[in-house]
């Protein structure tokens, strides 16, 4: 009877790791992805194509002759949808760097301008991120399926052999 009760035992523990090693835990992560990066004189004005959600502008520009420069996002409308101003100083050429987030609710065509500065087109650059989700699938009982199945293997015969065992008539001297 001992027997017979470990081996059930047993096999119930390999049936509760089987079940548990399709167990999913899902982990969601931020991630900023680089959409777009112009250097040079392309920094000066570009259209894109964006999907929405949130970005993230950085603009690094070599300005002469400064005078309230700033980097404009529009739509296809010509609405302004985000003014990215440059650091005001009493440098004639310095650099401007600024970085901005912002929100696109509407997909479609966006126009990048930059107004009221002389700048020099060897070193400037502008990058454009966008944040996305991903979703990470952990399985963390994964190895609980080779725990399981060795489980009934021994199990199993365990039962078998008991039950045979006192099926057989027990000799009375």
């Amino acid at each position: 009877m001992l027997m017979i009760g470990f081996g059930a035992g047993l096999i119930t523990l390999g049936f509760v790791g089987i079940a548990l090693c399709n167990y999913m835990e899902v982990e969601r992560r931020e991630d900023w992805v680089l959409v777009f990066q112009r250097a040079g004189a392309s920094v000066t004005s570009f259209t894109l194509n964006l999907s929405s959600g949130r970005y993230f502008l950085g603009v690094s520009v070599w300005v002469h002759n400064y005078a309230e420069g700033f980097y404009s996002v529009l739509d296809a409308n010509r609405t302004q949808v985000i003014i990215l101003r440059l650091a005001n100083t009493d440098q004639s050429s310095e650099w401007k760097y600024n970085e901005e987030y912002f929100e696109v609710i509407d997909s479609g065509y966006y126009t990048f301008e930059l107004f009221n500065a002389t700048f020099s087109s060897v070193r400037s650059t502008a990058q454009l991120l966008q944040r996305i989700y991903v979703d990470k699938f952990l399985y963390p009982y994964r190895s609980f399926f080779w725990i399981g199945v060795f489980f009934l293997v021994v199990g199993v015969p365990l039962v078998v052999v008991g039950s045979a065992t006192s099926l057989l008539p027990n000799p009375k001297d």
